[in-house]
């Protein structure tokens, strides 16, 4: 039902806000909430939303909320015209993870006060107790809150549940682990899926050397899989846990140990994005590295909608393109990745920068090869055959080292033309879409232009930092401080786990002197309690290069309030800006679902031609449901804003 009212707002792109109010009031009355959880340790833990007071004619009422943490009990204050003893009175609370509770009560007078004391028993969603649970057994099973060092697959967040987004099975997941699975720390990755797939969880630890796993299929509670899932596997050991896994065997058994090696979070998140960890994953990365030490991002370039730093010509089906589409921020309904099959290697690649202000480009194009690869891991290691979870290892040490030595630039060149760029992409300035027309990396064409100069490199450092997790949760912490302190100073004090307030953030795309900045998130969550599977903290598609940003949204019905601010390296400092950095604060009071919402995200903004795309996805589902051994293929050939809701969707995308 929520979702059949959320697409009539998405067509008619019209919103009503209906508002009541009951006249003006000379009698005082007060209300003492105390909410009780069915799970008890969230007593105390999460703060519920009391958002709705209505009378008996169901006027809403307005009200003040305070809470008194000696009590552990909210306390709302009203004025209401000839109450009686009889005024009957229906409160609304909401919490994340539970069923959302309306209680109808009545006040006792005392003197000229009305008051009374409400002792409520909130329900949880079956989504929250199948995380909640489902990490309970795995605990059992694996003892990872005792050690702290556990990594959490699951596809929930994109899988549905009982015909439900899955959100709150997120939320069951990190508060039944209580700190030690967290969005920060880069050990709960959701493997994107779509919602007619089956919601499945991996937890895997360390014993040793080796990675145990506990795999749970189809939401089952009891585990289909407990053994190794490391990279020392016997040919036995692999056979047995692909017998029990099936198709989802290299995606668990890559995913783990690339994280057991340390690969950056970010990584692992476009990794589980794209599927899995692969050679080509490790190399598109390289690819970026080079390109950003050599031919920096110069934040001029904007062909043909959208403000890009470079627009990446691709081979479609090599993996290297889902991460250029999700590192860089290059995605295909922006315009910003192009696909062609003009070149015979997939593993290919070409980079335009362009300079709006001479009106020429830089063509950067790079590749790698998987058979020289394979010939230099065999000549480093000595071996003679090759175990794919192995030669990941050393590619991924390669990528962390020297992610030039992964790679080739092929040819670098100057004086790039805006007609030149129109033949490669197919552009139609008339249009402002690709066609079928274009030419892509088609060599013979580019290594024919005479206008075209060799380009000279530059010779950027792009060095890791050395920040310590707490070091950069703490300017989560800071920065949700300093909202704290802006709200404020407009007569706003903001509550911790509050429904009505959004953090949008450009943490856990962009990097800090080349480190993840994931942990910002878990910041912010322990000063407002703010969190992806609440969808109160939204990350916003960025690239990696791309500034540390904030938007701190508060919602009071249609009206919204926002303050903006970025962060400065240099002096470790916030800066406040005027203007808003996103555009997705629109869509907020309407409470869109999580599957589409994490589609906005992606493609960073909202906007008509983006709706569409839920539309279309929502219609294949309810009509042409996949079965379990299949899968959607998408055929376009003039990509749209549309295209990147159905990539989050539908599971598809170029690599």
């Amino acid at each position: 039902m929520e979702r059949q009212y959320f697409m009539v707002f998405m067509v008619l792109l019209v919103a009503v806000a209906l508002t009541g109010s009951v006249s003006a009031a000379d009698t005082d009355c007060e209300v003492g909430v105390k909410v009780n959880y069915e799970y008890p340790d969230d007593n105390g833990a999460i703060n519920p939303d009391i958002h709705e007071l209505t009378d008996e004619k169901q006027h809403p009422i307005n009200f003040t909320k305070e809470f008194d943490p000696a009590a552990n009990m909210t306390k709302i204050r009203f004025n209401y015209e000839n109450i009686t003893e009889n005024t009957k009175f229906t409160v609304k609370i909401r919490a994340p993870g539970y069923t959302e509770l309306s209680h109808t009560f009545q006040l006792t007078p005392y003197g000229t006060l009305y008051a009374t004391h409400l002792s409520l028993q909130m329900k949880a969603t079956d989504a929250y107790k199948l995380g909640r649970d489902i990490t309970r057994k795995a605990d059992q099973i694996l003892n990872f809150t005792r050690t702290g060092d556990v990594l959490v697959i699951t596809t929930a967040g994109t899988a549905y549940y009982k015909n439900q987004t899955t959100e709150d099975v997120l939320e069951g997941i990190l508060n039944q682990a209580r700190g030690t699975v967290s969005y920060g720390k880069g050990n709960i990755l959701m493997l994107r899926k779509t919602r007619l797939d089956p919601l499945d969880f991996a937890f895997i630890v360390r014993n040793g050397n080796d990675l145990i796993l506990a795999y749970f299929k189809n939401a089952s509670m009891t585990p289909i899989y407990v053994g190794t899932v490391s990279q020392n596997m016997t040919l036995s050991q692999y056979e047995a846990l692909q017998k029990k896994l099936g198709s989802d065997t290299f995606p668990i058994a890559s995913l783990a140990n690339a994280w057991a090696l340390g690969l950056s979070p970010d990584i692992l998140r476009e990794a589980a994005f794209h599927g899995h960890v692969c050679i080509g994953t490790i190399s598109g990365y390289a690819m970026i590295e080079t390109l950003l030490k050599y031919y920096p991002a110069t934040n001029e370039f904007g062909l043909p909608l959208e403000g890009v730093s470079y627009q990446v010509v691709g081979v479609p089906g090599g993996s290297d393109d889902d991460v250029f589409i999700y590192a860089m921020d290059a995605t295909p309904g922006k315009r910003a990745y192009v696909g062609f099959n003009t070149t015979a290697d997939t593993n290919i690649a070409g980079f335009i920068r362009w300079n709006s202000k001479t009106k020429t480009g830089t063509l950067i194009i790079m590749a790698y090869s998987l058979q020289e690869l394979i010939n230099k891991y065999k000549q480093e290691t000595g071996t003679t055959a090759v175990s794919e979870l192995k030669f990941n290892a050393w590619a991924v040490k390669k990528l962390t080292t020297a992610p030039e030595s992964l790679v080739k630039i092929l040819y670098a060149f100057d004086n790039l033309t805006q007609d030149q760029v129109n033949y490669i992409l197919g552009y139609e300035p008339t249009k402002g879409n690709t066609t079928i027309s274009a030419a892509g990396l088609d060599l013979s064409y580019i290594l024919n232009q005479t206008n075209l100069v060799n380009a000279t490199p530059a010779n950027r450092t792009y060095s890791t930092g050395n920040l310590s997790y707490t070091d950069l949760k703490n300017i989560g912490r800071l920065a949700a401080e300093k909202a704290v302190e802006l709200f404020r100073a407009m007569g706003i004090n903001l509550e911790k786990d509050d429904y009505h307030l959004f953090v949008l953030t450009s943490a856990g795309y962009v990097r800090i002197n080349g480190q993840d900045t994931g942990a910002v998130w878990d910041g912010i969550f322990d000063v407002l309690g703010s969190r992806l599977s609440r969808k109160t903290l939204l990350p916003v598609h960025a690239p990696l290069w791309g500034q540390l940003k904030f938007d701190f949204c508060l919602i009071n019905g249609t009206q919204k309030i926002v303050r903006s601010m970025y962060y400065n390296l240099t002096t470790g400092t916030f800066t406040v800006q005027s203007s808003a950095n996103y555009i997705i604060q629109e869509v907020l009071p309407y409470d869109p679902p999580f599957d589409v919402l994490m589609g906005w995200l992606f493609h960073n903004h909202v906007c008509g031609g983006s709706s569409p795309g839920y539309l279309i996805a929502d219609y294949i589902f309810q009509n042409y449901p996949k079965g379990e051994n299949e899968k959607y293929i998408y055929v376009t050939t003039q990509d749209n804003c549309k295209d990147d809701i159905l990539f989050m969707l539908l599971g598809v995308s170029a690599g």
